[in-house]
């Protein structure tokens, strides 16, 4: 195959003397990145380059139209719904066309595996898992190779890929059977106990959200917080904020020990008959300060009460969580004492064919995302032209020389 092998004559060989470096007789090097000088300087994508990427409009009909409309001779552009690269991948993920294909290797994958479920499920009987190999990896390629996208090569070696990953369980099965064991603890929890593992994931989520919530704040530079813009406070800042409280609570004691220190000289006062107008103003003033003080620290607090609420809530979710792992080992412990071999054999197999569809979309999101690579590769060398170059540098030009002007420079 071309960029992979070729038959090498023996001259050949005895030429590079006998070296078998495989670089020396086969380029597998991309061809260099094409450009088009009229279309760099009078605009709009070269079709050639676009029919270049005819594997991908071969198994997405009809998504060429989506993206791509007449311009000139020999030309075409954008549709006008793409106004910015970002623009691409929303497109693509939205795309009708890849999600029909995609389905179609569902379907076919589906398909598959209700046809082999029966040797599968024969597994530990037969203990055949060698012979199952290779039926089934030229069963699939055969299938998935038919839909496109992945040729016989990429469509074995996904197979492979998938394989591998249970093959260490394929052999447990065919020498022990459907054991509890086998099954993943999260998968465990899922199926006997899906609250549990709801309330963990649940907070789980919450304490990331408020975790960077918090972090945010920290990382910003110098200047850049305001706590009108943001619910949770800086550590420098509340600490600032804090050490205020702290100094208004001092205060505030010693108002308080003062009033009650008058108010036992009143009382003294009183009873030796002395006069306590002047005491009674003192401890007023001493009563007015307190309340002054009071508000003042009412106020402040109430600037950061919803910082003080986030973190609570922040440590209530690291609470549940760490109750919940606590006892996570145990909860699996006696789950798997629940599930008996029919059970087990449900959940090992429901995980067998999940990974199967993942381990195929891993290989077609790949190829999804280097037509993505393609499209935006395209839009970053052909969207501006120089005509359109010159014409942004020339306005800019003119709005510089308005400014200058304005200041008196020109």
């Amino acid at each position: 195959m071309d960029k992979y092998s070729r038959l090498v004559p023996l001259e050949e060989l005895e030429k590079e003397e006998f070296n078998s470096n495989i670089r020396r007789y086969v380029d597998n090097s991309p061809p260099a990145e094409p450009h088009d000088v009229y279309a760099h300087l009078h605009g709009g994508i070269p079709v050639a380059e676009v029919d270049s990427m005819a594997d991908y409009w071969k198994n997405y009909s009809g998504l060429r139209e989506n993206f791509f409309k007449s311009f000139k001779t020999e030309f075409v552009q954008y549709v006008a719904r793409i106004d910015a690269k970002e623009d691409i991948k929303r497109m693509l993920d939205e795309s009708v066309e890849i999600k029909a294909k995609h389905e179609g290797f569902k379907k076919s994958l589906k398909a598959w595996w209700k046809l082999n479920l029966p040797s599968l499920e024969a597994l530990p009987k037969k203990q055949n898992v060698y012979d199952l190999y290779h039926v089934f990896s030229t069963t699939i390629a055969k299938n998935l190779s038919a839909l496109g996208i992945l040729d016989d090569f990429k469509s074995r070696g996904a197979f492979a890929s998938y394989w591998n990953t249970l093959f260490t369980d394929l052999r447990s099965v065919s020498a022990s059977g459907w054991n509890a064991e086998l099954i993943p603890d999260e998968e465990i929890l899922q199926s006997q106990f899906p609250d549990v593992l709801k309330e963990l994931r649940d907070n789980e989520t919450r304490r990331d959200e408020l975790e960077a919530l918090f972090e945010e704040v920290n990382d910003l530079e110098e200047g850049v917080w305001n706590e009108d813009d943001y619910e949770v406070w800086p550590k420098d800042e509340l600490a600032e904020i804090r050490g205020r409280i702290k100094l208004l609570g001092g205060e505030l004691k010693v108002n308080i020990r003062d009033f009650k220190n008058k108010e036992k000289q009143k009382k003294a006062l009183l009873k030796s008959g002395g006069r306590i107008l002047l005491i009674e103003k003192e401890m007023e003033r001493s009563e007015g300060n307190a309340n002054k003080l009071e508000q003042q620290i009412t106020s402040e607090t109430k600037r950061f009460v919803r910082h003080l609420e986030l973190d609570i809530k922040l440590k209530q979710c690291r609470k549940v969580i760490n109750e919940i792992k606590e006892r996570k080992e145990k909860l699996v412990e006696d789950a798997r004492k629940k599930i008996n071999e029919p059970e087990a054999k449900r959940l090992i197999l429901e995980r067998w064919e999940r990974t199967l569809y993942l381990t195929v979309d891993e290989y077609l999101a790949q190829y999804q995302h280097t037509l993505r690579n393609a499209l935006e590769n395209l839009w970053e060398k052909y969207h501006q032209p120089m005509h359109a170059i010159l014409k942004e540098r020339d306005d800019a030009s003119k709005e510089l020389v308005g400014y200058l002007k304005e200041l008196g420079y020109e």
